[in-house]
């Protein structure tokens, strides 16, 4: 499963950071069929283990999981990691771009998302964005993650990349940026988190977000 076969599926990543391992199936059983794309982190990994994350994977088969590891270390570990990573069911990851490409993970079958620029702070990814996305190209990296509140970025990023690449961006909800805005300056996807899973009714949430996301309209 590869994440730009997904751009038709779904424009809503679902990012889940619980901390209470119970509410991981609870709310993948509840959005169950609408949900295509799940990011996961460090702090699911800390909340339900390696264990849980493998079972979380295997009971959702349809669903493609993203992990958000940011790896930032030197190539052999960050392959290391990466390689754990599909073991455990995992399709693709994200990497901070600043490590450069002879220390980006190289692991057949998995996605590799290059993180570009951030959504609070990250002034030097800002100041060396060229640079990150002209990267992007040479290690065949699936795409970026650009913060959707960086409008002009997410511009920039399609402009270089084309539709070869997806781009993702986080910020969506909670955050202060609305769904369809980022798609409506060149995203192929949002990702929200809390906006979905702290609503009293997570899939009722979801299918507006993913209907707003569609539009692709932005008033901001």
């Amino acid at each position: 499963m590869r994440i730009r076969d997904l751009r038709n599926a779904s424009r809503v990543v679902l990012a889940l950071d619980l901390t209470e391992p119970r509410r991981y199936w609870s709310i993948m059983d509840e959005l169950r069929g609408l949900v295509k794309i799940v990011k996961v982190s460090w702090v699911t990994l800390l909340t339900i283990g390696p264990e849980g994350l493998s079972k979380l994977i295997n009971y959702n088969k349809d669903v493609y999981f993203l992990m958000d590891a940011k790896l930032a270390d030197v190539g052999f570990i960050n392959n290391i990691i990466a390689g754990k990573l599909k073991e455990l069911g995992i399709n693709g990851v994200i990497v901070h771009g600043f490590v450069g490409k002879v220390n980006m993970p190289n692991v057949e079958g998995l996605d590799l998302l290059v993180l570009v620029s951030m959504t609070s702070g990250g002034e030097l990814y800002d100041a060396n964005f060229e640079g990150m996305i002209s990267m992007v190209k040479e290690i065949n990296a699936a795409g970026v993650i650009v913060g959707g509140n960086k409008p002009s970025l997410i511009r920039r990023a399609r402009s270089y990349l084309g539709n070869d690449y997806v781009i993702l961006s986080p910020g969506i909800g909670a955050q202060g940026v609305k769904p369809g805005c980022a798609i409506f300056h060149g995203a192929d996807f949002e990702i929200v988190g809390r906006a979905i899973y702290e609503s009293e009714n997570p899939r009722d949430s979801f299918i507006k977000i993913e209907e707003e996301s569609k539009k692709a309209e932005c008033s901001q």
